[in-house]
């Protein structure tokens, strides 16, 4: 038999019975029962594995029809069609059986075609309405499947032209939460709560069906009356129903306007009304209206575009540097992405990456940045660069490509690189599924040599059981969890206990989002291995990465479990150039536990020794009696920058050869003769001197830019204000955003600073690369840009910007306008002054009609 079908024979009397079983086993499996309650326990164990039922009704201790209410009363049973055979051949028996939930009536003595010919139409007509009823209702819920409700609302919609109808629909905040904490029974209880509602709300005035996971939808008559009672109400009803548990719905409603937008599109403008108040308190419900019409073009025009930026290079890799905490050396980098487009200028990864998660098309900008990132590394290592590991980010989707482990294999191999180069960082959204695949396919990626980095660790409640599955060699700290636990006293968090446990499990620790130097500290008293975030330097591009790599001594390996000392070794050199044979000799034994040693005799092979290894010289040891030293070490702080390679001096003990050794930049001056171990530690602490002021010179940097927007701060303006003197023939913009406060109240912070973000990037695409952008404060920003020839020339670029705001997706005119005061420079000002005149200029076209034209255009 194809399909091996069941059938229950449910039968008092063994001779009817055995004759039962011998007509139908030639067709069917049959199972057999003596009296009603011996045949609930077999459907307890089979349920819905069983196609028919022929049941007798008379019988002892259960009889037929107090079967009938049973299997009828119970929902996983009651859908299995049911004969009734009986000796009683009248119509009121065959009523009753019918009224009690038979599907038909069978009269004794048996025939065998009568029986296989019922048996077979009444299996094969419900398996049919099963299928039928699989296709247009939701299995969980009973509602409408999504495909048939939005067939039936096509169809509504059609009969109906002059109703006006809405599109409401529902959304279940944190429902993986519950599933995961009441479990997936509790949660589908939920599901059918939720819709039973939302039918008995509509009775016969509307249709409802499932979307998906947790989101319903429901067609109904348009009402003008919406209000929070009607929702909280029926909150109130779900969560009674739910144990009084805080389930929180939002609910988004489309008015159906525009018959010719399909179903699925008036659902996706509800459901975007009803995500647009996710996480705002006392906020219900939310009507679609033009600004989250804004929101879904500017989404369409992202999944419009986004083949053609790839295509065209418009996304480009960022790095973000890692740094080992102990001593402060560079050891490793994050690779991000950002969208530099045309138009609309640097956009950040918040921006588009959700949208390309849902789509799809994130599989193809992952495959990019790891091959943009492999061809980086490899072309450092031409160029003699430090070696150094860069992590790139693996999302769920790419787990999912049966194709993954070679893809990857075969980049890395492609560009010649170790996989142990390529970190791959597992985002949460896939860690936290525990499917087999993806402990496979990571277990796989590791054994070959790839090192996998938990994410987002500390992030998820789930977080501590993916450690016992998942195949992995370093923790990532979620930022969020760094900010917490730096307001607990020392000893009373849990950072400890999870770097001790790390330890035992043999992983690194990484903490991402160090902003202050308050976290730096606790977390190395904690003992974490490595640190990232605006602290030490934000996301940068590749050309700025380029000149932290050079600068910084060779990075440590950020898998301790994984590395080698040999290895390390060979990324440290140390130079030694001194006209000695033996005691260059002497060096070579004193520095080869921690440094490729290399050594130069003459002036000629020094300076050829520092031109084939630029980027990897560490430190050198430098006799100035060599013929032409002092000549040499002029050439290294010259050609490679101060602080690029520290240098430790050697000569006789003379105070003026010392002092001209200092200022022409060395390290330190160690006279000869000296012991090797005092020699030893000069140059480990010049290294570490050097890698400190590396680092405060960083930190001066970033404290002149503003970590938000990447701008100059008030602080970085100052610093160059000098050099600006000698501009000639610029002007000075000061744009503000009026009502940001406002606008934060209402879309919240996080909103906020996207707007702030978006405005520095449309700043960005209206200058120039020598134009001077600042971000004075909150809401104000400057620019100064060069070669403005009239205040006529310098007005027209104030209104391109202007106009370009305002015709963005930020518009907001009850919230946010933007004003704008422009001045030519006067070289004879003080920059106080200039900002002064612009501010009056600003406060002028704010108290006039000036920018009238723009808020009425947004």
């Amino acid at each position: 038999m194809l399909l091996e079908r069941k059938i229950l024979v449910v039968e008092d009397n063994e001779i009817n019975r055995a004759a039962l079983c011998v007509i139908l086993s030639s067709q069917y499996t049959v199972l057999e029962a003596e009296n009603g309650e011996q045949a609930l326990s077999l459907l307890e164990k089979y349920r819905e594995g069983i196609s028919l039922i022929l049941l007798d009704i008379v019988m002892p201790i259960m009889d037929g029809y107090t079967f009938l209410k049973h299997l009828k009363a119970d929902h996983r049973l009651n859908s299995i069609p049911v004969i009734v055979t009986t000796s009683n051949n009248s119509e009121a028996d065959e009523v009753a059986a019918l009224s009690s939930g038979a599907t038909d009536f069978i009269a004794k003595p048996y025939s065998a075609k009568v029986i296989l010919h019922r048996a077979a139409g009444i299996i094969r007509l419900r398996e049919t309405s099963a299928l039928i009823h699989q296709i247009q209702y939701d299995r969980v819920t009973g509602v409408y499947s999504k495909e048939y409700f939005c067939q039936q609302v096509r169809d509504i919609l059609l009969r109906n032209p002059d109703v006006k109808y809405d599109i409401l629909c529902s959304d279940i905040e944190d429902f993986k939460l519950i599933n995961d904490t009441f479990g997936m029974a509790a949660g589908d209880r939920l599901l059918r709560q939720v819709a039973e509602l939302c039918t008995q709300r509509l009775g016969d005035h509307g249709v409802c069906g499932r979307l998906n996971a947790d989101q319903f939808a429901c067609l109904l008559e348009h009402r003008d009356d919406y209000a929070d009672e009607m929702f909280t109400q029926a909150d109130s009803r779900i969560n009674h129903g739910f144990g009084d548990q805080n389930v929180i719905m939002k609910y988004g409603i489309y008015t159906v306007e525009d018959r010719d937008v399909s179903v699925e599109q008036m659902c996706d403008r509800a459901l975007l009304a009803a995500h647009s108040i996710k996480g705002k308190y006392g906020r219900h419900f939310a009507l679609y209206d033009d600004k989250l019409r804004g929101t879904l073009l500017r989404r369409q025009a992202i999944t419009d575009g986004m083949e053609t930026a790839l295509a065209t290079g418009q996304f480009e890799v960022y790095l973000q540097p890692k740094y080992q905490i102990r001593d402060g050396r560079l050891a490793g980098a994050e690779a991000l992405v950002r969208w530099n487009h045309p138009e609309w200028g640097l956009q950040p990864p918040a921006e588009f990456i959700p949208i390309f998660e849902r789509n799809g098309f994130i599989t193809k900008l992952d495959q990019y940045v790891w091959e943009r990132v492999c061809a980086l590394m490899q072309s450092w290592d031409e160029k003699g660069y430090p070696r150094i590991n860069i992590s790139v980010n693996v999302s769920r989707m790419d787990i999912y490509n049966t194709n993954l482990v070679d893809l990857l294999t075969g980049i890395v191999q492609r560009h010649g690189l170790s996989p142990s180069r390529l970190h791959l960082e597992i985002t949460e959204s896939a860690y936290t599924d525990t499917s087999r695949q993806l402990i496979e396919t990571l277990g796989t990626l590791r054994r070959l040599g790839f090192v996998i980095e938990m994410d987002d660790f500390g992030s998820g409640y789930s977080s501590l059981n993916m450690l016992t599955e998942m195949p992995i060699d370093v923790l990532k700290l979620d930022m969020k969890f760094i900010q917490t636990e730096i307001t607990r006293p020392t000893g009373q968090g849990i950072l400890r206990f999870i770097v001790d446990l790390a330890r035992w499990m043999k992983l690194s620790v990484v903490a991402e989002g160090v902003e202050t130097r308050e976290q730096l500290e606790r977390l190395q008293n904690d003992g974490c291995d490595y640190a990232q975030g605006y602290y030490f330097a934000k996301p940068m591009p590749v050309e700025n990465f380029v000149l932290v790599l050079t600068a910084q001594a060779p990075p440590a390996d950020i898998n301790n479990s994984r590395s080698s000392g040999s290895a390390d070794r060979m990324d440290r050199v140390l130079l030694v150039a001194d006209e000695d044979k033996e005691y260059r000799a002497q060096m070579h034994r004193a520095f080869s536990d921690c440094f490729k040693v290399l050594e130069a005799a003459s002036y000629e092979q020094a300076v050829k020794t520092l031109g084939n290894h630029p980027h990897q010289i560490s430190a050198v040891i430098l006799s100035l009696t060599l013929q032409g030293g002092a000549d040499i070490l002029t050439a290294i702080q010259k050609e490679r920058g101060a602080w690029e390679t520290p240098c430790v001096a050697t000569g006789p003990l003379d105070m003026e050869l010392e002092r001209s050794a200092m200022e022409l930049g060395a390290a330190d001056y160690a006279a000869k003769p000296h012991n090797q171990e005092s020699l030893r530690r000069r140059v480990l602490r010049a290294m570490s001197l050097h890698t400190l002021q590396a680092r405060i010179q960083s930190l001066q940097d970033e404290d002149c830019r503003d970590t938000m927007t990447g701008l100059l701060n008030r602080r970085g303006l100052y610093t160059i204000a000098k050099s600006l003197r000698h501009e000639s023939s610029s002007a000075v913009y000061l744009f503000e955003l009026d009502g940001l406060k406002k606008f934060n109240e209402k879309y919240g912070y996080v909103e906020g600073d996207h707007l702030i973000f978006h405005f520095a990037s449309l700043l960005r695409a209206h200058t120039r690369v020598d134009d001077v952008l600042v971000r004075l404060g909150g809401d104000e920003f400057l620019i100064v840009m060069s070669h403005i020839s009239s205040i006529e020339v310098a007005h027209k670029k104030e209104t391109a910007i202007l106009r370009a705001y305002y015709e963005s997706r930020y518009v907001d005119p009850d919230s946010v306008t933007c004003f704008a005061g422009t001045v030519l420079r006067n070289a004879e000002e003080s920059l106080d002054e200039i900002i002064r005149r612009a501010r009056e200029a600003m406060y002028a076209a704010k108290a006039g009609d000036k920018d009238e034209y723009f808020l009425r255009k947004g």
